[in-house]
């Protein structure tokens, strides 16, 4: 039998790209794990704080902690960690265009350098790990179904 986890994504900026902007990347699990449902982080002030960045910086979040989990599990079941999140965006990132990219030298179609290629690797990194013995699913859901994950990074970012 599977070990499933189902986790939420979400990431906000205030001043979203500018110079002292602030971000937070939020992970909500629907089971607690590691004695708590859900986390936030700051992101670094370098690179330049993005709301594509803190949705990529969520789902980073999640992978982390769920291979942590895994990693404590006696045995050694197929894996499957579905990550929900609002990001179009971070779902075509590392679903959709990421192999394209890497044939391209990491440019996108327009001749431009991948934007968030450091937490894009990251994540693809740590999905073909789960991969291996398991599988990671993505789902988009609409704002209005985030709300945990939403309002912990928002929380996180605005106090």
């Amino acid at each position: 039998m599977p070990y499933e986890i189902e986790v939420w994504t979400d990431g906000t900026c205030r001043g979203n790209g500018e110079p002292g902007s602030v971000a937070r990347a939020s992970a909500w699990f629907s089971r607690p794990l590691n004695g708590s449902k859900g986390w936030s982080r700051p992101l670094p002030q370098y690179p330049t704080p993005t709301n594509q960045r803190a949705e990529l910086a969520g789902i980073v979040l999640a992978l982390e902690l769920a291979t942590e989990r895994r990693a404590r599990l006696v045995h050694d079941p197929f894996f499957i960690l579905t990550i929900h999140t609002d990001s179009k965006y971070a779902i075509g990132c590392l679903r959709d265009w990421i192999d394209k990219w890497r044939n391209n030298g990491w440019y996108n179609n327009r001749g431009l350098e991948v934007a968030n290629r450091d937490l894009i690797e990251k994540a693809s990194g740590m999905i073909d790990e789960i991969n291996y013995n398991g599988r990671v699913d993505f789902v988009w859901v609409r704002r209005e179904l985030n709300g945990n994950a939403d309002r912990l990074a928002k929380e996180a970012c605005y106090n």
